[in-house]
């Protein structure tokens, strides 16, 4: 199933992980993961670099572990 969220990602430029941007409304990035492909954040990254794009948000680690499957299973 992960590939295949893959492959909408690249042909969506990156609304494959427009799931996680319920989980943190205020990130720029849908893609949270390295390997998760999200051309959009590529574009803002660049727009940030050339200082068109400031106040750039991301959910920090502790952020997405407290939303994580992980910490779900650690509460049973």
């Amino acid at each position: 199933m992960m590939n295949v969220y893959r492959w909408v990602a690249l042909i969506t430029f990156g609304e494959g992980w427009h799931n996680n941007h319920h989980a943190f409304e205020y990130s720029a990035r849908h893609g949270l993961e390295w390997w998760q492909i999200d051309i959009c954040w590529y574009t803002i990254r660049f727009l940030e670099a050339l200082g068109l794009a400031t106040n750039v948000k991301l959910p920090t680690e502790d952020h997405k572990l407290k939303k994580s499957f992980a910490s779900l299973n650690k509460l049973k």
